[in-house]
Formats: C-alpha cells, sequence, structure tokens
C-alpha cells in the first residue's frame, strides 16, 4: 500500500529551471473519491488533492493555491515524511470541484527550510465526468442501497420521533452534514463511481426539504452553532432538528481514546447542547466507522440516534429514505458499545501509537508485546456474564414497526421461530439464538451466538416462519490439557430474546476432534475469570522492547515430509496445455528449476503507481518464466469494492455490511465485485477481511466485521463465496489475530491457545464451513511466539491439517515476518507479496535450497497450490 510510484510532471519556469514538485496521484479527479490512497499516510490529508514536493516547505510560508485564479484553502503541511517527501494537500471535496472539467491549479508563495523562495508551480486538473446512478451496472447500484439501508441501526427512538414523515423540513446541523463519509481508508477503501451524500439523497430521493441554508453554512466544515437569526428561521421552518457526527478510519493509524476519536470534541459537544436547547425534537445521525461514547445522548435529551455507519456509494440516499420512514430500519450492531471505553476489558491491553511515545518517551521501541489478558471475554461474552451494562448490546437494533416471535419447536439441533410484524410500516427482524453451556473444567461466558438468520420484508399482521440450526461445532470448546473439542456433560440451553426456549441435558461428555496444541502461549497468562475477581485485566504484561529480537519467540516445527513432485511427461509444458489438461499440474511445477521455482513464489510488482491502475500485485511471468506462458494474474484490494483508480461499485464498509445480519446480501455484494473486478481483468480480490472487534480502537475494524465470531465468520463465508462463484478469486484475511493497527508488523499477540482458537481461528473455521476461499492471506503481526507467516504449525498444521484448506497461502504486503524468505516457504507459504521484480527476495531461497535449510519438496508443493488456483482463473473467467 505505501510503496507507491509517482509520475514526475515538472513544469519549465522562465524556460529552464523546474519545479520541484511531483504528482503522487493522477492529474485526473474523481471527486466522488473523498479521499486519495495517500489519506491513509496522514489522515489530515483526508478530502485533499495531494501533491508531492521534493523541497521541505516552511510550515509559516507554505504559499497558496490558486484554482482558476481563485485562492483555495491554504495547503496543509505536516511535518516531513522521509518516505514519502513533503506533502502538499488541497482540500478539495465535491463542492469545491465539479465534475468533467479543466481546472488550472496554481501554486506560489511558498518557501524552503532555508528560507529560499520555490518557483510558481502550475498545472491543469481534469476532473472525471459522473457516473450516473443506474447507467453502469444498475443490478449492483441496487444491491449497494439496500445494504446501506439494512446496514443503519435505530439505537434510540422515543416519542416515535423518526420517521421524521414526508415533506419535512430538515434542519441539519454539523460539519458531518457535508464531510459525510461513504468509506474508510486503506485496503477497504473504495473508488465509487457516483457517491449520493446527505444533500443530494434529500433533495432528489425524498419528499423531505433540506434546509439549504443550515447546509451552507456548514460548508465550512466547523462544528459551530450558526448566527441567532438563521438558528429562529430554522425553529420556524421545524421543530426538529438533525445533528450530523461522523468519524473515518483507516488501515495503518489505531484510533484514540481521545477527544475526536473515541469522545466527542469541545466543539461537537457545544454543538449538540445549543442546538438541543433550541429545538424540543432532537436526532443524531452517526456516520461513524467505530462505537464512539454516547453519554451525551441521554445528557443532551437526544430524541433518535441513528447510526448509518460507513455506509458506501448509497449512503446520502437510504439515509434520506430512513429519515423520511420511506424505509424502516433493520440493521443490529456487530460490536457492542460501551457506556465508556475503559469498560472493554481489552483497554488496558490495547496500544496507540501515542500511548508507546508517552510510556516510552525517546526511546526506540522495536516491538510490542500485546497480552490477550480478558481471554474470552470479548464484547457481549464480557458484558453479559459480568453484569456490566452496556450502552447499547451486540445485536441491538430498533425499527419503526414491531415484531412478535413464537417458537414453533426446540431441539437439539433445531429451533423453528415464527416472526409476526405487529406494527404499522414494512420491515425486516433478525433472530439470534443463543447458548448457555455447561461448566465442569472448562468457565464459560453466559451466553454464545449459535444461530441467527433474518427475515424478508413483512407487512403489518405478515409473518415468516424461521428455522435456526444448531451444529456441535457451535457447542464445542477447547480444552488444552486434552488438546481437544469437547462438548461438557451438563444442562445446556437455548435463549432467544432473554428468555430460555429449550433446555436439556447433555448426559456424558462428548470429545469431537482431538488435534494437538500448535499455539502454545510462550508466557504465563493469568486471563480474566468470573471466578476470580482479583483478574481483571490489569495491563502490567503489555510493554514495548527495544530489543532486536521478537519478544517471546518459540521455534516451530518446520520439518517437511513432502516428496518431490515428479514430471510424469516428456516434453516441455506450458500453462495453456495444463489449463487444457489439469492433471497435469504436478508434472508442471516439477519441470520448474529452483530459480523459476523461487521466482514464482515471489511477486512482481504492485500497480500503485500514477501512471499505473491501482493493482495492488501481480504474479511474475517474466524472464525465465515467460516461456511457460503463465498470463495475468493481477490482485487488487476490494472488501467492498475493487480499489482501483477507476470508478466502481461502493458498498458500505464490512462492519456495516455486518450489521445487516443478511447473509444473502454478502453473498451478492461478493457476486456484484467478482464482476466488475473481472471485467477489469482482476483475478483476484484481496478480501474479505475477517479479524475480530477484539478492541474497538483497531484502525481496521471498519474492514473486519464484528465482535463474535459466529456472524464474522458466517458474513466473511459467504462474501468469500460470492466472489469465486463470481469468477475471482478470494483471499481471506488476516491470519490470524491481527487486531491492531499501531506498529502491526511488529505486534506480538499472546493468549490462551483455547482463547485462540475459540475466538478468533474460530471466526476462520466459520467462514471455512461456508466456503473454503483459493487463498488465504497471513498477518503482519506475530502470535504466540512466532509471525503468522513463519508459522508452520500455524499454516501446515492448523489451516492445512485441521481446517481442510487446500489453496495457496500468502503474505500480506511485506509481511514476512523476522526469519527471511526461506522461512516463509518452509511455513507453506506459497506467494510472496508484493514481491520485487528483481531478485533481491529470490536469491536468499535459492541460498537456502542449496545449503538444503529449504526443501524443494516444500517449495514445489506451495507452488502447485498456486498453479492450481491460476487456472481456475486464466483470462479473468472460470
Amino acid at each position: 500500500m505505501t510503496n507507491d510510484k509517482t509520475l514526475d510532471m515538472m513544469a519549465e519556469i522562465s524556460g529552464k529551471a523546474q519545479a520541484q514538485i511531483s504528482f503522487i496521484v493522477p492529474p485526473t479527479y474523481n471527486i466522488d473519491d473523498m479521499d486519495s490512497r495517500v489519506s491513509m499516510i496522514n489522515l489530515i490529508f483526508s478530502g485533499c488533492y495531494c501533491l508531492r514536493s521534493t523541497k521541505n516547505i516552511d510550515p509559516e510560508r507554505p504559499g497558496m493555491v490558486y484554482i482558476d485564479d481563485e485562492a483555495s484553502e491554504a495547503p496543509l503541511i505536516p511535518p516531513l515524511m522521509p518516505t514519502f517527501g513533503q506533502l502538499i494537500g488541497i482540500r478539495a471535496r465535491k463542492y469545491l470541484f465539479d465534475y468533467n472539467r479543466a481546472y488550472s491549479i496554481r501554486y506560489a508563495g511558498a518557501y524552503d527550510v532555508d528560507g529560499v523562495a520555490l518557483p510558481e508551480f502550475s498545472f491543469t486538473l481534469k476532473t472525471l465526468p459522473r457516473t450516473k446512478p443506474g447507467v453502469k451496472y444498475p443490478e449492483h447500484d441496487d444491491l449497494t442501497l439496500q445494504a446501506a439501508r439494512e446496514g443503519a441501526v435505530l439505537l434510540k427512538n422515543e416519542n416515535k420521533v423518526l420517521p421524521l414523515g414526508q415533506g419535512t423540513n430538515v434542519n441539519v446541523f454539523g460539519a458531518a452534514v457535508v464531510v459525510f463519509r461513504s468509506g474508510c481508508l486503506g485496503a477497504g477503501k473504495i473508488n465509487p463511481r457516483y457517491c449520493i451524500r446527505v444533500k443530494e439523497g434529500i433533495e432528489q430521493y425524498s419528499s423531505l426539504k433540506l434546509n439549504a441554508e443550515l447546509y451552507d453554512y456548514y460548508m465550512q466544515e466547523k462544528n459551530e452553532l450558526p448566527p441567532a437569526e438563521v438558528m429562529a428561521r430554522a425553529r420556524e421552518a421545524s421543530d426538529t432538528a438533525v445533528i450530523f457526527i461522523s468519524r473515518g478510519s483507516s488501515e495503518a493509524h489505531d484510533v484514540l481514546p481521545e477527544k475526536g476519536g473515541y469522545y466527542l470534541t469541545d466543539d461537537e459537544r457545544a454543538l449538540i447542547g445549543g442546538v438541543s436547547e433550541a429545538f424540543p425534537r432532537t436526532v443524531a445521525v452517526l456516520n461513524v466507522a467505530h462505537p464512539i461514547e454516547t453519554r451525551w445522548i441521554e445528557e443532551c435529551g437526544i430524541d433518535a440516534a441513528l447510526v448509518t455507519g460507513l455506509s458506501g456509494m448509497m449512503g446520502g440516499r437510504a439515509l434520506a429514505e430512513l429519515l423520511e420512514g420511506t424505509v424502516s430500519p433493520s440493521g443490529k450492531l456487530p460490536t457492542t458499545w460501551a457506556k465508556d471505553y475503559p469498560d472493554y476489558p481489552s483497554s488496558k491491553n490495547f496500544l496507540t501509537l501515542k500511548d508507546v511515545r508517552t510510556r516510552y518517551p525517546g526511546e526506540d521501541i522495536k516491538y510490542l508485546a500485546t497480552v490477550y489478558e480478558e481471554g474470552l471475554y470479548v464484547g457481549y461474552r464480557y458484558f453479559d456474564t459480568f453484569r456490566v451494562e452496556p450502552a447499547y448490546r451486540f445485536g441491538y437494533g430498533l425499527s419503526y414497526t414491531s415484531f412478535k416471535k413464537q417458537v414453533i419447536s426446540a431441539t437439539r439441533s433445531q429451533v423453528t421461530v415464527q416472526v409476526r410484524n405487529t406494527g404499522d410500516c414494512p420491515g425486516k427482524d433478525v433472530v439470534s439464538l443463543y447458548a448457555r453451556l455447561p461448566e465442569d473444567k472448562l468457565e464459560q461466558p453466559d451466553l454464545r451466538l449459535v444461530a441467527f438468520k433474518k427475515t424478508d420484508e413483512l407487512c403489518p399482521g405478515g409473518s415468516e416462519t424461521v428455522t435456526l440450526h444448531i451444529s456441535d461445532s457451535r457447542l464445542k470448546s477447547y480444552d488444552e490439557t486434552s488438546a481437544s473439542w469437547i462438548i461438557e456433560a451438563g444442562l445446556i440451553e437455548y435463549v432467544l430474546d432473554g428468555k430460555v426456549v429449550l433446555g436439556f441435558e447433555q448426559q456424558q461428555p462428548i470429545t469431537l476432534k482431538t488435534v494437538k496444541n500448535r499455539l502454545r502461549c510462550p508466557i504465563l497468562i493469568r486471563e480474566l475469570s468470573k471466578n476470580d475477581p482479583d483478574s481483571y485485566p490489569a495491563g502490567h504484561l503489555t510493554h514495548g522492547s527495544v530489543e532486536d529480537t521478537l519478544p517471546y519467540m518459540r521455534e516451530r516445527d518446520e520439518t517437511c515430509a513432502d516428496q518431490e513432485l515428479e514430471n510424469h511427461t516428456d516434453h516441455f509444458l506450458t500453462m495453456p496445455e495444463v489449463k487444457a489438461d489439469p492433471s497435469l499440474a504436478e508434472s508442471f511445477v516439477a519441470q520448474l528449476s529452483d530459480y523459476e521455482l523461487a521466482r514464482l513464489a515471489v511477486g512482481g510488482r504492485t500497480g500503485w503507481g500514477a501512471e499505473d491502475r491501482g493493482f495492488a500485485g501481480m504474479l511474475f511471468g517474466e524472464g525465465q518464466l515467460q516461456k511457460y506462458e503463465i498470463g495475468e494474474y493481477y490482485f487488487a484490494d476490494g472488501n467492498n469494492g475493487v480499489n482501483l483508480f477507476e470508478p466502481n461499485v461502493g458498498f458500505p464498509t464490512s462492519a456495516t455490511m455486518a450489521a445487516t445480519w443478511n447473509e444473502d446480501l454478502l453473498y451478492r455484494e461478493g457476486l456484484a465485485i467478482a464482476r466488475e473486478a473481472s471485467d477489469m481483468n482482476i483475478q483476484c480480490i484481496l478480501a474479505p477481511a475477517m479479524n475480530l472487534h477484539r478492541n474497538i480502537l483497531c484502525g481496521r475494524n471498519s474492514e473486519y466485521f464484528s465482535e463474535d465470531p459466529l456472524l464474522a465468520g458466517r458474513m466473511a463465508g459467504q462474501e468469500s463465496r460470492g466472489l469465486e462463484d463470481g469468477g475471482v478469486a478470494s483471499s481471506i484475511k488476516h491470519f490470524f489475530v491481527n487486531n491492531a493497527e499501531t506498529m502491526r508488523d511488529r505486534n506480538h499477540s499472546l493468549m490462551s491457545e483455547r482463547t485462540a482458537r475459540e475466538l478468533y481461528l474460530a471466526a476462520f473455521e466459520t467462514a471455512f464451513e461456508v466456503h473454503i476461499p483459493d487463498t488465504v492471506m497471513t498477518g503482519y503481526n506475530a502470535a504466540n511466539g512466532s509471525y503468522c507467516s513463519n508459522d508452520s504449525e500455524l499454516i501446515q498444521g492448523i489451516l492445512r491439517d485441521e481446517m481442510g484448506f487446500t489453496g495457496y497461502v500468502m503474505t500480506d504486503w511485506g509481511g514476512y515476518g523476522n526469519m527471511g524468505m526461506d522461512h516463509l516457504v518452509a511455513a507453506g507459504v506459497s506467494w510472496i507479496a508484493p514481491g520485487s521484480p528483481d531478485d533481491s527476495l529470490v536469491t536468499p531461497i535459492l541460498e537456502a535450497l542449496k545449503s538444503g535449510r529449504l526443501s524443494r519438496a516444500r517449495l514445489q508443493r506451495n507452488l502447485l497450490a498456486l498453479v492450481r488456483v491460476i487456472l481456475k482463473y486464466q483470462e479473468g473467467k472460470r
């Protein structure tokens, strides 16, 4: 993500000199894409068009940008970042630029830090024409709209303030009404062909009447109360105010538990207080990537609160329909919202970059050891068990209508429920079933989600019968003493909406499967226990290390019992021949020389340069490999759209998709993304990402689904199935416990093996029950003694032997661990991403083969898995 190539665009000054400024993005600008890739480098560039300077610009004299000779906002000059140079951000939100126009951009008056005036620099910026909704892939547009509607969660609705009703005047307050986020940054970023935000949604897709005076006031992006006369006119127009709060997120940045992050800013709090005093009815719209503090909802007397999440290209239309009442909210929270951040038991063991700098001032911290003291008690499992009242529990969400659930039948393996709409408007509901498990040797959280199902839309008085299936895998627990998956003897209860609907006695303990303890924690952890009142996490073991070696590193068994592949043909094989006869795959790999094997195992290059199209990586098929006619095989990020420079579909973020609790919707999302990816010649989508929401501050949580492994796994599995049914490979990631962005490639997660298996690996196992993907991506991080990409027991033992994975394993981009290229291969990694077009990463593999440290058989087997997947997607089609 961060090794962009930039296209130098030097301007002639006085016929001789050149301004030393280069483009970070192409000179063609999609104004429906709020954030360019450079935004994840520093979040200050959100909403900017960015240039890069080779000079260190004086922050006191940064110069001025002129757009068509009119002064624009002064450029943003953060501290120098050596990897990227000095960045200049031109504020270029949707209201600044128009579609399909050429703008003259002039940058003048800047000085470098030595006091030397920089020459004036000018260029032409062209904006893309807007694609109208329904013109290209109209069925995909409809699907993104459904997702945005169903992903919205209604937290509060006193006195039925919502819906506002047809023709209502809408008084909008807050900068977030203008800066209405459609997606996150980083790998989960979308690049939509159009984006409907609040203004357009209200004016073009509802009968509501937007208070344009208020909207125009907040185009300055300041959270301030308007002048008294503006407030008076607004109050005359309507007695209801709609306040907007927004929070974004990005990979490489964790959220801070401070004002502007988890907490409201002083300006936001003052604005909310002032508006709630002036209007008798107030509605809060939370356009947020993650849970935030919500005490202000009660303190300021907010009547209704609606979480839109980051709702994709149709977010503004969906919001307008929800406010008007055309659609009833049906989303349910995929993550618990606490009353305050310290209420999360993981909070003591989650260090942000600011925490590291504060705790270790002036020290060069090489690694973080992050201890999961909370153990199994993540999210609702903690709040339910320890009777800690959250603000809003996992699975919570209101509707404009009401439902009644009646259990028709209940057995150990299935529960049938009739859901009836008892209200006065159409709506959808979610049936979610929990289990309370017996405790003999193993302590259990109070409840565990074991099944769920979303209904179709039910008209008033209408009903639907839903059958929930509960397999033994939903009831199993991991016993480290016997390295077994077991169900203990005792009473098992099924709970629906807080009521026990079935209780049955498990007469004898059951051992479902015996494996090996492959993830022993290298240190002793006192995990949170309801039987130990002194076990609440204190965070003392989580720490930074200045040492050059991974703390608590533990060697893994890399013994390879594989036999070398044999070439059963007597002639040279090319990939097209193997495509015609896949049984030749082993012979094809067997004929490759050591160099060719190593070269194929290392990626070629990324496509993030300004002259490229934005692909994340590609197979290397040049040089000595060219004769094999391997063909094109491109990778692109794409949790919720195809993350290329070419505008395409843009779904809500994965966390918002999970709030739909609609498995069919996730499957169809996968199909839609696959179709557009295939049409853009992409063979593998690097999605879905499915690490758990262990801590709400993780910067990638918007890319992930939930705090619960069943919900996360089912959603990820359906998206993966849709992608591959649609004709592109999917890559489920990040395997595993990639739960923080702070020092993510030097962060060591430590937990009991039971916690690792029942929560973090269980999400992947559940996804595989739905669909086993073509490829799995390892995490940047280390876990229980080894980097995930270097861990043969994790990859060969758990992923392949226990979970039955047969595809190929890739690293995250640059996530090579700490033991060298040969250990990646020995652990079972098939493809090293993004690799390099030269042989700098190939040579160490060859040296290891020559010395005998690395088995040629293991390298062959890794590549055989890769080749078999490539064959499925030659020419971008099945």
